[in-house]
């Protein structure tokens, strides 16, 4: 879980401190895609990373925490 959420800031921070270059490259000198639609996939992207994070590793690891804990307690 740690090594996910800094892998996710860590995504964030490079983006957010290349934004204008990034921005530039993509929309105005590549012309992939204009810059209301960057905003959405950034953004999506984004969610997509904390979706990831809060089912696919807090929860199932809040789920075994909590049973080797119950397991735990009854052992003794």
């Amino acid at each position: 879980m740690v090594i996910s959420l800094a892998f996710a800031v860590l995504i964030a921070a490079i983006y957010y401190g290349g934004r204008s270059h990034w921005n530039t490259m993509i929309v105005d000198r590549w012309q992939l895609i204009d810059q209301p639609s960057l905003n959405l996939v950034i953004t999506g992207f984004f969610m997509l990373i904390r979706f990831y994070l809060v089912f696919a590793l807090l929860a199932p690891t809040l789920a075994l925490h909590w049973t080797l804990k119950r397991l735990d307690r009854t052992k003794h």
